[in-house]
């Protein structure tokens, strides 16, 4: 009986290390998450748009979102890729209804702000949620108001 008693506490006591370990780790992933004020950043998902778009800065838009309306009247020099006709946009931009690259980007929120490669992937992405990110982020893509990009980078 004692020995059981005895082994009994033993296996408390190493399950008790054990989560004491497991804790430890989880306040050290939890401190290293808190101390990055930029969050964690997914691999992209490889979008390629095609030649049509290469080099250039596209806005995926649709005439139904009021904050797309806003975005594309900032923009210089980008294309507005959208599913609707061409003639539902009023605006001095290069309007591109094709819906086979609407589909590969589609499952994103629009607007969506990208930055093409010269092969015609995608880049860079972003999902501005205001007008004023989008200076922000044309700022750090190294291109102003959506003009071409002219780099595979």
């Amino acid at each position: 009986m004692t020995a059981f008693l005895v082994i009994t506490w033993v296996a408390i006591v190493v399950l008790f290390l054990g989560l004491a370990a497991v804790l430890r780790e989880v306040r050290l992933l939890r401190a290293t998450v808190a101390r990055d004020p930029g969050g964690f950043a997914s691999a992209g998902a490889e979008i390629d748009l095609g030649a049509r778009f290469a080099g250039r800065v596209v806005v995926a838009a649709d005439t139904g979102c009021p904050l797309c309306r806003e975005v594309v009247g900032q923009l210089t020099g980008a294309v507005v890729l959208t599913h609707e006709p061409a003639e539902a946009w009023d605006t001095e931009l290069e309007v591109v209804s094709d819906r086979e690259a609407w589909r590969a980007v589609s499952h994103l929120a629009p607007p969506v702000l990208m930055l093409v490669g010269t092969n015609g992937v995608v880049r860079r992405v972003a999902l501005p949620v205001r007008a004023g990110q989008v200076d922000e982020v044309l700022d750090d893509w190294g291109v102003r108001g959506g003009a071409h990009a002219g780099t595979d980078s």
